[in-house]
């Protein structure tokens, strides 16, 4: 029978595992052992694929149904943050602490991209995380969460293809390490964000048809937005 490190792990075998920093992980970088392109990611000392399938399949596959729903979801920040002392970052990295530097689908950072020429953005510039999950969700929901809590980063949206509903986690516990306040977008369901200073977004779902609606400065038709994250099958009310 052929078992490997992390079945050891699971079944309670006592490993004493080197963690990395941040500082190795990116030197690891620049010395060449790791490429900006390889899809991973450093998530409490730990070196994690990116999951951005659909279902199953190799981990390196970007499924249809996840970059659409990236695709929409850029179009709509990229919007928002116009105008704004705050600018969109799609799937770059954040610095959370000592051993995390995950790479949300998207990031809502203070700023202007050449602040972070030289840098990284770290949990005090964040406004907000977006993840595009279906085979991620239960990361998504405990290890992401447990992540940008812990970091106070002040909300933190799950697009969850899966179920097809959009999980909003706000008031981050920094002792608890999650949101306080958790919340499902069902069928005709509108909750209000503030995000600051910058206004308020809107997120709603009305039947099989979801959309994201930022009315700060901006008036979108539900037409010119149909099915923004186009999902299928029934609306599943799901516990985060």
């Amino acid at each position: 029978m052929n078992t490997s490190l992390l079945d050891d792990l699971r079944d309670g075998i006592p490993l004493h595992l080197a963690s990395l920093t941040v500082d190795q992980y990116q030197q690891m970088i620049r010395d060449g052992i790791l490429s900006d392109a390889d899809p991973m990611e450093l998530i409490q000392g730990a070196l994690v694929y990116k999951d951005r399938r659909d279902e199953l399949g190799s981990l390196i596959t970007h499924g249809p149904r996840h970059l659409r729903a990236l695709n929409k979801l850029m179009a709509v920040l990229s919007q928002w943050v116009a105008g704004k002392s705050v600018f969109l970052e799609v799937q770059g990295p954040i610095i959370l602490g000592e051993s995390s530097e995950p790479e949300p689908d998207c990031c809502l950072v203070r700023g202007e991209p050449d602040d972070f020429s030289e840098s990284v953005p770290h949990a005090a510039d964040v406004v907000a995380v977006f993840e595009v999950a279906y085979s991620s969700l239960l990361s998504d929901r405990r290890t992401k969460q447990r992540l940008y809590a812990s970091e106070g980063i002040p909300i933190y949206v799950i697009v969850n293809l899966h179920d097809s509903v959009i999980e909003l986690l706000s008031q981050p516990s920094i002792d608890e390490q999650r949101y306080v306040l958790q919340t499902v977008f069902g069928p005709a369901t509108t909750v209000s964000i503030r995000l600051d200073s910058w206004g308020r977004t809107h997120i709603s779902r009305w039947g099989n048809l979801v959309k994201m609606v930022f009315t700060a400065d901006l008036a979108w038709s539900q037409k010119r937005h149909r099915n923004l994250f186009l999902p299928t099958g029934p609306v599943t009310p799901v516990k985060c």
